[in-house]
């Protein structure tokens, strides 16, 4: 019959004190062995106390990632912060969960990324681990490229999540281009508000005043009455038509 206890108190006895350790403590184990009748390994590991860790929750475990990103590169900046806020927006969240996300994010600055293995594993495995990557790939590039030690990380993820090196190739293709995106249509909005001749920090209606005095000064039919050349009116009506272009364009980005 195996007695563990008996084993484990001589192991260490032999370890600590040769011979008479080892004597030492198989008397002590033997007498432990007697009194709770562990009769093998199993039944010793199952009546050791276990460590009760909380899992964590899925959007805990979401920014608390994108803060261990942002970190990684040395210091977290204000594109990280505003990457963070976006994939706030992105989920639509309370204000209550956004001061949770918060709160992980500025956690998971200070943690190690096996700390998040579990909470990965539990929410995000399947189907949920490319939202989850794409969501990292977006914070990696926050500054322009991602870092070879964020890359590191994402791939980390993704192997403890089940995800081919291809399928995590085509979710940076991804989020490259919806990058791409985001900086063609910042480029065209910023052209608009300098057509109009406002600033971004204007309000709607400001816009709007700027939008009808520009159409006034270039609209070709006053420059019909005025006599203007031919070429002068049709470059007249190509700027109109410019400027309801922008104009409708900044309606969709800024708020009245």
């Amino acid at each position: 019959m195996i007695w563990p206890v008996t084993i484990a108190f001589a192991l260490l006895g032999l370890a600590l004190a040769h011979i008479p350790g080892a004597l030492l403590g198989l008397l002590i184990g033997s007498i432990v062995d007697r009194n709770l009748a562990i009769k093998s390994w199993a039944e010793l590991r199952a009546r050791l106390p276990r460590s009760s860790k909380p899992v964590l929750g899925a959007q805990q475990v979401l920014f608390m990632l994108l803060g261990h990103l942002a970190k990684s590169t040395g210091r977290v900046t204000a594109e990280h912060i505003q990457a963070a806020r976006a994939e706030m927006q992105r989920l639509q969240l309370s204000t209550a969960a956004q001061k949770d996300a918060i709160a992980a994010f500025s956690q998971g600055k200070e943690c190690h990324l096996t700390d998040l293995r579990q909470g990965l594993r539990a929410h995000y495995s399947g189907a949920q681990a490319e939202p989850l990557l794409l969501a990292g790939w977006r914070m990696a590039c926050a500054q322009g490229m991602a870092t070879v030690k964020q890359r590191r990380i994402l791939q980390q993820c993704a192997q403890w999540l089940g995800c081919s090196s291809q399928v995590l190739a085509q979710i940076e293709a991804q989020s490259t281009q919806s990058r791409q995106r985001m900086h063609s249509s910042n480029k065209e909005l910023e052209a608009a508000l300098q057509l109009l001749g406002v600033t971004p920090t204007a309000s709607l209606a400001q816009m709007k005043k700027a939008y009808r005095r520009q159409v006034s000064l270039h609209h070709p039919d006053k420059l019909l009455g005025a006599g203007a050349t031919p070429a002068q009116v049709q470059a007249a009506t190509e700027k109109t038509r410019a400027l309801h272009h922008a104009y409708a364009l900044v309606r969709k980005h800024v708020k009245a």
